[in-house]
């Protein structure tokens, strides 16, 4: 009644961001930027700028905020998380994300420009980098999915944007408050390891307009502790951040997930939980807003901020490889008069020796600005949590194609499914994450692919075959192009309770090759992969995160991939790792080809290209290496893993898992050892047995261009130098590859092995499972 009443303008809180200058913590020009051209992210590393002690009051009011509004883009929960501001969006953006040479610090970028077009973070940097968020399921907490934007650049031309951003890993290091209207000397209870003020307010519809009431306030928590999840990573001082930059290659830094606790405050929760508080049309009734609290960095493991129970009192002894283990008495610059304090063992926590001291750095009376002096995100949509939808499923009433059931297309797995289709999907046994676009850019942008709608209809269908329950797409064609997406692509071909399609156009900040100087990293993928985790997760036993050319093929006496998992669930297992080497494109399925100005003319073709009408997995079926795969092939590693155990996932590796969060003295009261360093034990993660578990065949495409000159290339007496390889498959027959015939009658040798078992089970399965469903496809037009 109220949205009739008032309509949505009305009623809607646009999203807007609270832009606070930078915060006086170190002195200017006293920092060492270290080697900007040793590459080597742990050699001359630099040294921090002197610290101000205690930390200076923020004496900033309202008026000195910068605000920027975003209600011109996210106008409703239907439009999480794909119009949060983390860019400027399709064909706008100012900077490539290949080759960039524009910075902020030279003046050609203009951080409040792109804070007002696309993104507040290089205006403010203590601001997350929000690109999701939503409530759990009971309605207790908000979780936040955001992203360290300082990992964009990692080039030497951006160091002093790279330094001012800072604060991206500040805000993953925890501080402890109080509030200063209760007498008590300690941190409360909820606010020990915290970093934002969550403000919940929530529409009053009892007035007329309704208005926004502050319905309370909380602190936020993480999920883990970064800090000691980096404390346990390396041997050695290895530092959250370093002032020279490089840091890219610490994995764990590159997300970052938060929480924020909902008030227990009347009804609140069970409004959220219920998915109430969201009006007919998406017009959130609920937002949040988030307050960071501003400190300087920590630098090194000697300024570690944990409890003694964490890693020791005193912690275990650290390397001073940075020659860093004086920061806290001669990088200090004092700006007030020391004072005598007599210590209690309630202050927030009680150091240990060699940890951060956290009243020589901010004090006895460091008080925070109120909310509305604060830089900050203001109204964040608390919207629906990601189970609702799952309880009730409405295919088999809307969608003729729900009677393609499993007994149709997947007997195989029909065994172990006793629900009614899927009518309540409320945790799923085997689920995956998919980041695709219908046509992309390779790193570097060394070449277009287009072929992403075909395989994506095939790998859909052959991992459902397999036994996956559901397939979650992160669909990122928006970030290319406004014409079109993956919608049409997957519906109504599939059901909703077999694939989820989440809009997600945000760009790849930095798509440079590895070997760049500016590395940067691929923010979009991973922040998908950080989502569908956090999101999905709870739902699912085991998870996994693939691209559209990897299929994991079951193996042995396994009839399907649930087998596998039940299998290596009764023997203690967390993790399995598959080993990726590259498939080629067999010849067999190859056709001349010369468009392409390497290719040469069309009376003299050069290149080959794959044949259309062949499945994908049937084309590249030829592995270069035979199983078991070699051990440098770990190094592409992708892994299926219980998302209980696994906190956070990235593309090739678990890097934080509660192996790795158990504390010294939670390992002393199992009666285990516990070391500073950790390493996953093998009765946690092994890697398949390729001939009778599962194996993955990674059949990344063949541009034709790859393929010039093959017939040299490919002659079974040819010397290959650098580059030179013969991209295309000609298998061994038999897979044997001790014959004694070394070629084909042409003369190409032999170099390949197929999947004996994928081409007698499971092609002829996919085929038929491929015709059923476009059978009935077209049966609908």
């Amino acid at each position: 009644k109220a949205l009739e009443r008032h309509g949505h303008d009305i009623l809607f809180q646009p999203l807007r961001a609270y832009v606070e200058r930078p915060l006086n913590d170190t002195v200017p020009n006293t920092v060492d930027k270290g080697n900007l051209n040793e590459k080597k992210p742990k050699i001359e590393v630099g040294r921090p700028g002197k610290f101000y002690i205690p930390l200076p009051l923020r004496e900033g009011g309202p008026d000195d905020l910068k605000i920027f509004e975003y209600g011109h883009r996210l106008k409703s929960c239907n439009d999480l998380p794909a119009k949060l501001p983390v860019d400027r969006g399709f064909n706008k953006h100012v900077a490539p994300n290949v080759n960039n040479r524009l910075t902020y610090s030279s003046g050609k970028l203009d951080a409040l420009e792109e804070a007002k077009e696309g993104c507040p973070i290089h205006a403010d940097p203590f601001l997350p980098w929000v690109h999701d968020l939503f409530p759990n399921a009971d309605g207790t907490v908000v979780h936040f999915i955001a992203q360290n934007k300082r990992r964009c650049n990692s080039g030497k031309i951006h160091w002093e944007d790279i330094y001012k951003l800072q604060p991206q890993v500040t805000l993953m290091q925890p501080v402890s408050v109080k509030r200063i209207d209760e007498r008590k000397a300690k941190a409360d209870p909820d606010a020990m390891f915290t970093r934002f003020i969550c403000r919940f307010r929530a529409m009053d519809y009892s007035t007329s307009p309704p208005t926004l009431a502050n319905v309370g306030e909380t602190f936020s928590t993480y999920p883990y502790n970064y800090e000691f999840v980096n404390f346990r990573k390396d041997l050695g001082d290895l530092s959250m951040l370093t002032p020279k930059g490089k840091d890219n290659p610490m994995f764990w830094l590159a997300q970052l997930r938060f929480d924020c606790p909902v008030p227990d405050n009347g009804n609140l929760r069970s409004i959220i939980a219920s998915g109430e508080g969201v009006l007919g049309d998406g017009t959130p009734s609920v937002y949040v807003d988030v307050v960071p609290i501003r400190t300087a960095p920590r630098y090194g493991k000697r300024m570690s901020y944990f409890t003694p129970d964490m890693a020791g009192n005193p912690m275990d002894s650290v390397d001073d490889k940075f020659q860093w283990a004086d920061l806290m008495t001669n990088n200090i610059v004092r700006v007030e008069k020391k004072r005598t304090i007599k210590d209690d063992e309630y202050h927030p926590p009680k150091i240990m020796k060699n940890g951060f001291d956290a009243r020589l750095f901010w004090g006895d009376a460091h008080v925070l600005p109120h909310i509305e002096a604060s830089g900050r995100w203001e109204n964040f949509p608390v919207c629906r949590h990601p189970g609702l939808g799952y309880e009730k499923d409405s295919d088999s009433n809307n969608n003729p194609l729900s009677s393609l059931t499993k007994n149709d297309a997947r007997t195989s797995v029909a065994m172990n499914d006793n629900s009614d289709n899927h009518r309540v999907v409320k945790k799923h046994k085997l689920t995956a994450c998919l980041w695709a676009s219908a046509s992309f850019t390779t790193r570097g942008n060394a070449q277009a692919v287009s072929d992403t709608t075909k395989r994506l209809v095939e790998w859909i269908e052959f991992h459902l075959l397999v036994g996956f329950d559901h397939i979650y797409v992160y669909d990122n064609t928006g970030a290319h192009t406004n014409e079109t997406s993956l919608e049409s692509t997957l519906f109504p071909r599939f059901l909703e309770s077999e694939v989820t399609r989440i809009d997600w156009p945000s760009r790849v900040c930095n798509n440079n090759i590895p070997a760049h100087e500016n590395t940067g990293e691929r923010s979009s993928q991973y922040a998908a992969e950080n989502s569908c985790r956090a999101r999905y997760g709870p739902y699912s036993e085991w998870m996994a995160s693939f691209d559209t050319d990897e299929y994991l093929i079951p193996m042995g006496k396994y009839k399907n991939m649930v087998e596998v998992v039940d299998d290596a669930k009764e023997k203690g297992l967390k993790i399995l790792t598959f080993r990726s080497t590259r498939a080629a494109p067999m010849y067999s399925f190859m056709e001349p080809f010369h468009e392409h100005k390497d290719c040469g003319t069309e009376s003299d073709p050069t290149c080959l290209r794959v044949k259309d009408g062949h499945l994908f997995a049937e084309a590249y079926n030829c592995d270069f290496d035979k199983s078991p795969k070699p051990e440098w092939s770990e190094r592409a590693k992708k892994q299926l893993y219980q998302p209980e155990y696994v906190l956070t996932h990235f593309v090739h590796y678990a890097t934080v898992t509660k192996g790795l969060m158990t504390t010294k003295e939670e390992a002393k009261k199992m009666g285990k050892s516990w070391y500073m360093t950790f390493h996953e034990s093998h009765s946690a993660d092994r890697i398949t047995d390729e001939i009778n578990q599962a194996v993955m065949l990674h059949s990344k495409t063949t541009v034709p261009e790859y393929t010039v000159d093959w017939k040299r290339r490919c002659a079974v007496d040819f010397k290959p130098g650098h580059g030179e390889n013969c991209r295309v498959g000609f298998p061994w027959p038999r897979n044997d590859d001790k014959s004694t015939v070394k070629a084909t009658s042409d003369g190409f040798g032999y170099n390949c092995f197929q999947n004996e078992k994928l081409n007698e089970v499971w092609l002829p399965k996919l085929r038929n499972a491929m015709e059923i469903r476009q059978s009935k496809l077209d049966g609908l037009r």
